[in-house]
């Protein structure tokens, strides 16, 4: 502890030494307009796209008041013309909407009748009174389970058969209308709310529309008894909460780029050499060296969360494991690489991927529970006010807690002067990386534990490859998004087996084998760990489903076996440079196996 701490107080001095004169005052000043910005956008929201719809409207069409839209005032031969000839995105010929059938066209009339229906729920409200307004309403009631039922893995109530002779009931109720002076009899019917409550109700829903807070339905949110109004209910987009929980995520990133230029320099220096040769360990090293900015990152977590009064130890709960992991990504660059070209751009590279890893789920927060694979999630959770359970937060940081301490694994095992003053490319680093981390007295337990610890590694990328699909076919989506998915499996379980190939380690089919037996092994526990913590988060049914089918996993761990040992093999006949094409044969017929299970094929 004692060298950690001598460490990181020498980290210390050269950190503060890389802030005088001018530089502090400039690294200040662009923290304040960041932290006052992002401030503003929390309290005010966010104008998206002002003026990137050009739309005409007719002297007798209607007003528009939205910073969405250029309008143009436009006669109708004119408004036509244009709108063919793509100068305006759509025109308004009276109580027309006219559109293309081009993307920005649609988009503009899509956001036009988002206009519209906000300003005529805002008519209907001001032209009727509440009761003819809004007359739909409806209560929520939770209802308690039967006494008798049973629940729990494996229990299920059967329902009763339905009858084949149609129910005819024995009599029918009667309405008595009651006579009123003046008019022939009239029904009088009493709803089960009483309307002064059910108004209460409505109006308050009407204030949070009239605020720009549009009511957000989440059916496990709301309580019993409450009164809820369909047409004032919108699908909840926390944009504002994500950007100020990006706000979080902003000076972590510029601080670990701190940390990686500071490894980068005393790497090419070779200073790092002789603390190397000095009574300390590379774990000593390597958390003396970070302990400083994880404190720095630390220190601004709870300086923005208190000046947003937030929950400060549910901030510290949700943003430790996230600085952990941004500060994983950054160690292993700057352990890879040894130019500040290389760092720099493949720094960038993994701003990029965090942060769509990061950002892109929470987007979906209230709306799919698969948003808790970003822990901001929990952070927009934790600022609407809103709770979440214990399964909840391991789902969405358990991951970036085990990538930390793989991280933490491979630095120490790579922390050596040949590895860290190399050249090489890439794939080499990767490659020698994960040689080093391999345990030679014991490679097969060594080769199973190193596959199950990747997982979480695993499950980020595939997460990415699923956020960039989006924007592909629908009809190819499904399929690429498979290939590409089984590509990396098979890289994950396999480069272990081809390190040991390539550097002699194994000698013969049977013990390739055997090395492909124990990495698919290590590698189905830790998948399907992950996927029970993921169905307890998303539906316990599929969780009972899948634990009573625990029995099957017999099936995929022959076919993750046979998938890396045709991988293993080929590399084994033919070496490493065939280490490519081994990949592509053996992820072939896992897609092939895939589509066969999905019954596509």
């Amino acid at each position: 502890m004692k060298n950690i701490l001598t460490l990181a107080k020498r980290e210390t001095r050269r950190f503060r030494s890389r802030f005088t004169g001018r530089s502090r005052l400039i690294v200040l000043l662009i923290l304040a307009i960041s932290l006052a910005l992002s401030y503003m956008v929390f309290q005010q929201g966010v104008t998206l796209s002002k003026d990137i719809y050009t739309i005409g409207v007719s002297p007798d069409g209607p007003e528009i008041l939205d910073s969405r839209f250029n309008v143009i005032a436009l006669d109708r031969p004119t408004g036509y013309q244009m709108l063919y000839d793509k100068t305006i995105d759509v025109f308004i010929d009276g109580d027309l909407v006219k559109s293309r059938y081009d993307g920005r066209s649609l988009y503009a009339a899509g956001a036009l009748k988002q206009y519209f229906e906000k300003e005529e729920i805002t008519r209907i409200k001001d032209q009727y009174d509440i009761d003819k307004a809004f007359p739909l309403r409806i209560e929520i009631n939770y209802l308690s389970a039967p006494q008798g039922s049973q629940s729990g893995p494996g229990v299920s109530t059967p329902l009763p058969q339905a009858s084949s002779t149609p129910y005819v009931p024995s009599s029918y109720p009667t309405l008595i209308p009651t006579a009123t002076p003046g008019t022939g009899g009239s029904a009088i019917l009493s709803p089960t709310g009483t309307p002064d409550s059910t108004d209460d109700a409505v109006k308050k829903q009407i204030e949070k529309l009239e605020s720009g807070d549009m009511t957000n339905f989440k059916a496990e949110f709301v309580s019993d008894k409450e009164i809820i109004v369909p047409s004032l209910m919108n699908p909840p987009v926390p944009l504002a909460q994500v950007i100020i929980a990006f706000l979080y995520i902003v000076p972590i990133f510029f601080i670990s780029i701190f940390f990686t230029s500071s490894f980068m320099e005393e790497k090419t220096n070779r200073k790092l050499n002789i603390l190397i040769s000095s009574p300390v360990t590379p774990l000593e090293i390597i958390i003396g060296k970070l302990l400083p900015y994880f404190l720095f990152s630390l220190a601004l977590t709870i300086g923005i969360t208190l000046f947003l009064n937030g929950d400060l130890l549910l901030a510290l709960a949700i943003f430790i494991p996230i600085i952990l992991f941004i500060f994983s990504i950054y160690l292993m660059v700057a352990l890879i690489y040894r130019t500040y070209k290389d760092q720099t751009f493949f720094s960038m590279t993994a701003i990029t991927f965090v942060t769509g890893y990061l950002v892109f789920p929470a987007l979906f927060t209230g709306v799919n529970k698969l948003s808790y694979i970003s822990p901001l999630t929990l952070a927009v959770e934790m600022y609407r006010g809103e709770s979440f359970g214990i399964m909840e937060y391991l789902f969405s940081t358990g991951p970036m807690y085990l990538v930390f301490l793989l991280t933490m694994f491979l630095a120490v095992r790579m922390f050596n002067e040949e590895y860290l003053m190399s050249y090489g490319p890439l794939y080499r680093k990767i490659a020698d990386a994960i040689y080093l981390a391999i345990n030679k007295d014991h490679p097969y337990v060594s080769i199973a534990v190193l596959s199950a610890l990747i997982i979480p590694a695993v499950f980020m990328v595939q997460l990415v490859f699923v956020a960039l699909s989006v924007n592909l076919p629908p009809a190819y989506t499904l399929g690429i998004l498979l290939l590409l998915c089984v590509i990396v499996e098979e890289i994950a379980k396999s480069a272990g087996i081809a390190m040991l190939i390539e550097n002699r380690r194994a000698g013969s089919v049977k013990q390739v084998a055997f090395l492909s037996f124990f990495s698919a092994l290590g590698f189905l526990a830790g998948e399907k760990l992950l996927l029970f913590l993921s169905l307890s988060v998303l539906s316990s049914v599929m969780l009972i489903d899948a634990m009573g089918s625990a029995n099957l996993l017999i099936i995929p761990l022959i076919a993750h076996f046979v998938f890396t040992l045709i991988v293993s093999l080929t590399v084994f006949k033919f070496r490493i440079r065939s280490y490519p094409f081994a990949i592509i044969g053996g992820s072939l017929v896992h897609y092939l196996y895939n589509l066969y299970v999905l019954g596509m094929i």
